[in-house]
């Protein structure tokens, strides 16, 4: 989804008049980067995010940025940032397993169902700027028939920008060459892979890996195929690893705005802060890129959070994420500074969540700055003071725009309530190393509650994909998850338009809850299956439209429209006594 961001206008120093652009009073969301570095491997991680759903929807997180669905090439080790097969995103056996280090596809288009039925946004991880792997020494894909095949979207020396084309084994072994967008094949290639990918999961939007590295046209036409040539609303970030706010600017303005962009001006600055022990001028908050509606900030990400780097905020992350999710911007908060090493969630988070969604709204305004103590309004809605001081409280009168006479609490929790005077103003005080977060006294307000979205995935059936094409047989199950008591939707397109198909949907017994038949395109829908859990639908053609003895044979595109189950359904369970049911006669159902 579009996230309408606020502005914030820096232009006072101590109690000058504040002045403001027009903002909109839109509450924005929380996005979390919903995992980390060294997330376990083994921990069926998609699984891990489908328990933890309703967990976040009740937190108050809106959007989940998840790491790199495919399959890497270090295997079951792999993070997803050495892309292998763009189109595995696990469910072939490569690279010595069948699921990607974050488990199996299935359980992947699980998880993200969950998050629409909790109204949360999935975000996907794409890397387009590189790519490992490929080698004949280490080829393994099979197709679905077990003969070699190359898969799709395979790559030559002079598709990438190699320093040596003649027997190059390192780069295409162990390193990551840059690929080439400016050949017409790759760039055609991504913009076909990145439509597939987008109905394959049914994501609401991506964050770009290395932005900087690709040529801006390039990242531009990648995301008009999803957000124009497909008609979606999508949400996209780059990671342009750069300080300089112009710079930031440039890129987003070469990408027509189709893409937000991290805030490494802000975090240079609130790293600065962090390990300044105190000595840190608070005015250096004033630099941070200047496009709110185009702002994603951040304290932490897997980039950074890796205490060998000295590029980490952890021990004042408490400051510096009470200034994001105070300011204008679309917050993203880090796995690892949401829970404590014992994996509980740390309250001071929670509260700023809350206090992000109830009262960070209205116009950005600086308030006061000087080298110890900053203080930051959303007009009329929160007023917001940092200091930077290990030792001392700071103090200061401020202008507000909450009226006279009104009484503030502090949200945060450390210090007592304060009154605006006859004119407005108020005089608030805050403690060493700490923070207050003052709005209306007696606010009482819960967590968003986002409304539930069904999930739309649409599938492939090829040889050269994971679902064969149709056959005089029935395929393979294709699982989904439901919640009960809601419609599926289910619309099949055979590429042979002339053949006539059977399409069935079973429950996770095997028992048949629907069927259709049609020529060249069957639709059926289901109002209110009876349980939550795992559904599948199954296609198959009739018999006797082959030619000359042969069976017959078909590609197709499959559609399902469903609501995702509000909690986990756990593993997919064991479909072998369907798997195998008998050859479609004809114009009979199974």
């Amino acid at each position: 989804m579009r996230h309408t961001i606020l502005t914030l206008l820096i232009s006072l120093t101590l109690i000058a008049a504040p002045s403001a652009v027009q903002a909109n009073d839109d509450v924005n969301g929380v996005m979390l980067q919903g995992w980390y570095w060294d997330s376990p491997v083994g921990e069926e991680w998609w699984n891990k995010l489908s328990k933890m759903a309703p967990q976040f929807r009740k937190w108050g997180i809106t959007g989940i940025w998840l790491p790199a669905f495919t399959k890497g090439a270090s295997g079951g080790y792999s993070s997803g940032y050495d892309p292998y097969d763009f189109y595995d995103l696990g469910s072939q056996d490569q690279r010595g397993t069948v699921p990607t280090k974050w488990g199996h596809k299935r359980d992947l288009l699980k998880m993200i169902s969950i998050l629409h039925a909790n109204g949360i946004d999935a975000y996907a991880d794409i890397v387009p700027n590189h790519r490992s792997g490929g080698t004949k020494a280490g080829y393994e894909y099979k197709d679905l028939r077990g003969s070699e095949a190359v898969g799709r979207f395979t790559m030559a020396p002079w598709d990438f920008h190699p320093k040596d084309w003649h027997g190059d084994w390192y780069e295409a072994v162990a390193g990551l060459p840059d690929i080439n967008q400016d050949v017409p094949y790759v760039r055609d290639g991504f913009f076909k892979w990145i439509r597939w990918f987008d109905k394959q999961t049914g994501v609401d939007g991506y964050r770009i890996d290395a932005v900087k590295h690709m040529k801006p046209e390039f990242t531009e036409g990648l995301l008009y195929q999803v957000q124009e040539g497909m008609g979606q609303s999508r949400f996209s970030v780059g990671e342009f690893y750069d300080g300089n706010p112009s710079t930031l600017q440039w890129w987003v303005n070469a990408n027509r705005g189709r893409s937000s962009v991290f805030d490494f001006t802000l975090f240079f600055q609130l790293l600065s802060m962090a390990h300044g022990n105190g000595y840190y001028d608070m005015r250096g908050l004033r630099s941070r890129f200047w496009d709110d509606r185009h702002s994603v900030t951040f304290c932490n990400s897997h980039d950074t959070f890796r205490r060998a780097n000295g590029l980490h905020l952890y021990n004042r992350s408490n400051l510096a994420y009470a200034f994001i999710l105070a300011a204008p911007g679309y917050p993203c908060v880090y796995w690892q500074d949401l829970f404590d090493d014992n994996g509980n969630v740390r309250d001071f988070m929670v509260n700023l969540i809350w206090i992000h969604h109830m009262m960070a709204r209205g116009a950005g305004i600086e308030r006061y700055a000087d080298e110890d103590l900053y203080v930051l309004e959303r007009e009329g809605n929160l007023l917001a003071g940092y200091n930077d001081n290990t030792n001392s409280w700071k103090h200061a009168w401020v202008r507000t725009h909450f009226g006279p006479n009104v009484r503030l609490h502090d949200y945060a929790g450390d210090v007592g309530d304060v009154w605006t005077n006859q004119h407005g103003w108020a005089r608030i005080a805050v403690p060493p190393n700490g923070y207050v977060m003052y709005g209306r006294d007696g606010f009482q307000g819960k967590q968003p509650n986002p409304p539930v979205r069904r999930t739309v995935q649409e599938f492939e059936a090829e040889k050269d994909m994971d679902m064969r094409p149709a056959g005089e047989w029935w395929s393979e199950a294709t699982p989904f998850t439901s919640e009960k008591n809601e419609p599926v939707h289910v619309d099949v397109w055979l590429k042979d338009t002339t053949k006539i198909a059977h399409v069935a949907l079973f429950d996770d017994q095997g028992n048949r809850i629907n069927h259709a038949r049609g020529k060249g395109h069957v639709y059926f829908s289901v109002n209110q299956p009876s349980k939550r859990g795992w559904y599948y639908v199954k296609v198959g053609l009739e018999q006797g439209q082959g030619q000359g003895g042969q069976s017959s044979r078909s590609g197709y595109f499959l559609k399902i429209k469903y609501q995702g189950p509000r909690e986990d359904v756990g593993h997919m369970p064991n479909v072998a006594n369907f798997q195998t049911l008998p050859l479609i006669p004809s114009s009979v159902g199974p």
